[in-house]
Formats: C-alpha cells, structure tokens, sequence
C-alpha cells in the first residue's frame, strides 16, 4: 500500500519551479499546502486507475509515473511519462469524466493530491493559473497530434532515437564528461514507441555497437547527442 507522508509545503517542494503553481503567490501556496495530502508510491505501485472518478488532482513532487491504457492485446500502452513538476489526471478532472488511463509509479515517487474543490477554486480565482492549465492541454495534444504521425511516418529506429533525447532528463559528471542518461524498461519504451520489446532490445544494441549509447541494465546512457540527433531526423 502507498504510504501517507507528513505534507510538504508547495513552498518549499523542490519541484516548485517545473510545476504549474511556480507563480502563486505564497499565501496561496499556504492555502493548497494546507489542503493537499501526500503519498509515497513504491515502483510498481498505482497512482490511480483507469475508470475511477477523479477526486482531485495529482502533481509529482518527485519521481516518475507511467500514465497508460491497457490495449486490446492485453499490453500497456504508455500515454506518457510524468516526471517531477507534472500534473496527473487534470483531463478527467476538468471533464468530469472517469479517467481514461492509469498511472503508475516507474520509481519511488512522491506525489501530492489536491482535492477537487481546491483545484477548481484556483482555476476560477487565479487567470495565470487557468492559463497555464490550458497551455498544459494544448501542448498534449500536441505531443499526441504528433506521435500519431511519427509512428505512421517514421521507422522505429528514428522514433527509439527521437524518444531517448526527449528522455534525457538525468545528468551526471563522469570523468570530467557532463552524460545524460535515465532509467526504463525495455517493455516500457517499446510501449513508448509503438514496437515490440525484442525490436527494441535489437536497436538498443545497434547503437550501443556504433558509439551512441551505452547501456547498464535498465539504465540508458547518451554517449552521442549530435549522431542520436541525426538519426530521430533522418540526417543518417
């Protein structure tokens, strides 16, 4: 079972800056703060499910979350991935419908609900707010506007490019060398890009074997951000 946690105030999360309420003003910060709860999720463990009516919204103070659909084939398709700062969820809210997908936890994830009437109150009272929320839609269904062309347009070797440098979230100093690298599954980007995991799994080693990436496990590192850059834009 998920683990409450004694509640952080939005003030002080070390997300603030990547999430939607950077811009409140600190006694609205105070107000949510007070009226929000906390939940630590295990890897593995589910956010929400799908079919569920929301109750409120969900913003990742930390961590990773797979939000997805279950196919015909039994298989996860994966909507996307939220990361710190991202909000969960706000479709189904803001329609009033039951979600249309599930969430679950990649990694150990710390996330932070805020009910209903409180998400509501800061759409009505706050227009920067309201504004960003509709910002945060339009640029989903961008992202989803786009990855229906990409897959119907691309090879799965362009789209592994393409999903590993938008996935480079993680930078670490090693040797002197600043690397960007993250962490999944190969069942995860696979689901990600529209394949099955043994294709993946091939590709991964294709560029492995031309200096691209290396790879430790689950962990993925990008050794060659101009040639990954090339490939996801057919420059190969």
């Amino acid at each position: 079972m998920p683990n409450n946690l004694n509640v952080l105030d939005c003030a002080d999360c070390p997300s603030l800056g990547d999430s939607i309420f950077c811009n409140l003003k600190k006694e609205v910060l105070k107000y949510i703060s007070k009226s929000k709860d906390e939940t630590l999720y295990k890897k593995g463990q589910i956010v929400f499910n799908e079919g569920v009516r929301p109750l409120g919204l969900h913003c990742v103070a930390t961590g990773r979350v797979k939000v997805y659909k279950l196919g015909v084939d039994g298989k996860d398709q994966i909507v996307r991935v939220a990361n710190s700062g991202d909000i969960i969820g706000y479709r189904s809210l803001l329609s009033n419908e039951n979600y249309s997908s599930s969430a679950k936890a990649l990694v150990e994830t710390r996330t932070c609900f805020i009910p209903k009437s409180i998400f509501f109150e800061l759409v009505e009272n706050n227009n920067e707010f309201a504004l960003n929320i509709m910002r945060i839609i339009s640029k989903a269904l961008r992202a989803a506007e786009f990855q229906s062309m990409n897959i119907a347009q691309t090879t799965v070797r362009q789209r592994l490019a393409d999903t590993l440098l938008s996935k480079k979230d993680i930078l670490e100093e090693k040797k002197g060398i600043t690397v960007m690298s993250f962490t999944i599954s190969r069942k995860d980007l696979s689901d990600l890009i529209g394949c099955a995991p043994e294709t993946v799994i091939r590709m991964l080693s294709e560029l492995k074997k031309e200096g691209v990436i290396s790879l430790h496990q689950r962990k993925v590192e990008i050794l060659n951000e101009a040639k990954l850059y090339k490939i996801a834009h057919r420059y190969s």
